[in-house]
């Protein structure tokens, strides 16, 4: 299948202090989606850049990656690995936040621009427009609060509260990537993501 994802990077941050921020909602899919997809794997070192897990799909080897470079500098990570194992960017998603998406919405899209998100840039400036993007809705910033600060925050208790069955769609959309193509997953899921989640 010509659009079938191979190599999916999740962006976050590594370390205590930002885990469950909202900046951090692609490792948080990670992890949900890990026992999901490769139920005997584990994560590993992928040369002090990231953690990676494999795992075979239709497309055969198949990868989930972690960057832990911190976010402004995740394009290193998902070079080095999608170099070593010859993964086109067309066969790269990239899962990250997104202010500009209310929360509980997802958008999938073939090629573009990295907007604001630093992490989406540096993926850009490795690989090119041509890699896939899953944005996950975290939006609206408050506007007494710079887009920073509003990132690197948790989620309201409401959201915290919402946030399984958003990041439940958010997994079945990853996973119709790797195996029914990016297409089917957009048809599917981006339609979808306009329906409130509960």
């Amino acid at each position: 299948m010509k659009d079938q994802i191979r190599l999916a990077a999740l962006l976050g941050n590594p370390g205590q202090e930002y885990e469950r921020t909202r900046h951090n909602i692609g490792f948080m899919l990670a992890d949900l989606a890990a026992p999901r997809l490769a139920p005997a794997g584990r994560w590993r070192d992928w040369k002090g850049l990231g953690l990676y897990l494999e795992f075979e799909s239709a497309a055969g080897k198949v990868f989930l990656l972690k960057p832990q470079t911190y976010m402004n500098l995740s394009g290193q990570a998902v070079l080095s690995l999608a170099t070593f194992y010859k993964i086109p960017p067309a066969a790269i998603l990239t899962v990250y936040d997104d202010l500009a998406l209310p929360f509980g919405k997802l958008r999938l899209r073939k090629e573009g621009s990295a907007g604001s998100h630093n992490g989406m840039g540096s993926v850009v400036a490795a690989l090119g427009q041509g890699v896939t993007r899953l944005r996950l809705g975290i939006g609206p910033r408050p506007a007494r609060i710079e887009g920073k600060d509003f990132v690197l925050s948790r989620f309201s208790k409401e959201e915290g509260e919402r946030l399984p069955a958003f990041l439940g769609r958010a997994c079945e959309a990853l996973e119709t990537s790797f195996r029914e193509g990016v297409e089917t997953a957009m048809n599917r899921y981006n339609n979808d993501g306009d329906k409130p989640v509960p």
